[in-house]
């Protein structure tokens, strides 16, 4: 309580955000308190224990685009499969697949779509090591790569300013042979003392051997009785406490900071304050698939989460990965490239913006069928309005906005021209001149 105190000393000068376990929650009509230069602060157990500045909070929370990379290798049969060849041959080793990741190619294609982050998976099935462990090679000898992978992106990133996070599967002994089981407990009966004493010290090495050129851990899976949730978030958070914690299909609250949706998403498409994590081919890693799901509708959903009044950060996390020896499958460059060149003409009413609070943007609000979405600058002051569904005519016509402000002026983004405004009681009228048109894919209107 002492620590509650002190704390509370400083309201004056802190913005303070209501927590239900780790999450941001949201409040004035569903809007959420939103990071600036001010902190936030966290709780494990709510706000009169273990309260934390959380810089890391705000980091996170204006993460609005990642890129997810699955790159596996399985060692034995696994009914989902796992990376390929272009020409569909199999992958015979973990040396195999570490030695022909093109890391080069990976960092120039997040850069080309303009990724904030990137999530990769270091392991997947069966916990085949894209970096030398000595855990892993102590533990479950053969299960590891010479070549460091991970190094090599870490390297590669830093100079493309995109943050490394690294997938983490604490319950993946299911997938594990029957005698690699036994090895590290994972048919002992409960507490599970064996397996949870091996997964810890493999995931204290890995935090522990690269630190904060990692930002954060997913952690997959759905948390059985196997793993002990708690001591999880310890072993990262006691090597470094500003990772960030993501839990894939879940909030615990012993262990996450943020959660993530990772699964095949179906029309309408709605919006989740969750990280949305979704494939793009037809799996999670490079087979023999196309792109299914094309830039222009990743580009509006990408701001679709980025105006959801309550989400708690991550954005829209496209997944897709790369073939052995620098390839990927058909559409997947193209993707990356034109969603970046989507990006770049939105700009700042992307990236560095908060969900508007003129125009609220709520859960589960479908892409399909919505005409407009919005997000406002840090201060503010600048609304940007982006429609994707425009009138008929020149004229569209929006709700009054729902914290009462009045606008000023409103003009295009793309080029700076000014255009009809008029606000009511009832309603806020924009018109376009006449030489200028509504863009098919969105017309951003800044109102201030």
């Amino acid at each position: 309580m002492r620590n509650f105190s002190r704390l509370t000393l400083l309201a004056c000068t802190l913005t303070f955000a209501a927590i239900n376990g780790h999450h941001l929650s949201a409040g004035n009509n569903g809007y959420g308190r939103y990071c600036s230069d001010v902190s936030f602060l966290t709780s494990n157990e709510g706000l009169t224990q273990n309260m934390v500045a959380s810089a890391k909070s705000c980091a996170f929370q204006k993460m609005h685009l990642g890129m997810f990379i699955h790159y596996t290798y399985a060692g034995k049969s696994y009914r989902w499969g796992s990376t390929m060849w272009a020409d569909t041959s199999k992958v015979k080793s973990i040396d195999e697949l570490a030695d022909n990741l093109d890391v080069n190619d990976i960092a120039e294609t997040a850069a080309s779509m303009r990724a904030q982050y990137v999530v990769f998976t270091p392991f997947h099935a069966n916990m085949m090591v894209l970096y030398p462990s000595a855990v892993m090679s102590h533990q479950l000898p053969g299960h590891t790569s010479k070549r460091d992978v991970i190094q090599d992106l870490i390297n590669v990133l830093k100079g493309k300013n995109i943050r490394l996070l690294l997938y983490f599967h604490p319950s993946d002994g299911h997938d594990l042979s029957r005698e690699d089981q036994e090895l590290v407990g994972w048919n002992n009966d409960a507490p599970y003392t064996h397996w949870n004493d091996f997964v810890n010290e493999f995931l204290g090495e890995l935090v522990g051997k690269y630190g904060k050129d990692i930002s954060g851990y997913f952690i997959d899976g759905g948390l059985p009785e196997q793993v002990d949730a708690a001591r999880l978030r310890k072993t990262i958070i006691d090597r470094y406490p500003e990772s960030w914690i993501i839990q894939n299909s879940g909030d615990n609250p012993l262990l996450a900071d943020f959660s993530a949706k990772e699964d095949n998403m179906i029309p309408p498409f709605p919006a989740t304050s969750w990280v949305r994590c979704q494939r793009i081919s037809g799996e999670w890693w490079a087979k023999a698939n196309n792109v299914m799901f094309n830039p222009e509708m990743a580009y509006r959903y990408t701001l679709l989460q980025a105006a959801l009044s309550n989400r708690t950060g991550g954005g829209t996390c496209w997944s897709f990965g790369p073939h052995p020896g620098g390839r990927w499958e058909p559409g997947v460059r193209s993707f990356c490239k034109d969603l970046g060149y989507f990006i770049d003409n939105a700009r700042e009413s992307l990236f560095g913006t908060r969900p508007a609070r003129a125009y609220i943007t709520k859960e589960g609000q479908p892409l399909l069928g919505t005409q407009y979405v919005a997000t406002e600058s840090p201060d503010g002051n600048k609304t940007y309005l982006h429609v994707f569904l425009p009138p008929k005519g020149q004229r569209l016509e929006l709700p009054v906005p729902a914290d009462q402000r009045r606008f000023n002026s409103a003009r295009l983004f793309s080029n700076n021209h000014k255009i009809g405004l008029q606000q009511t009681e009832y309603a806020v009228y924009l018109t376009l001149n006449s030489t200028d048109r509504w863009e098919d894919l969105d017309t951003i209107i800044i109102l201030e």
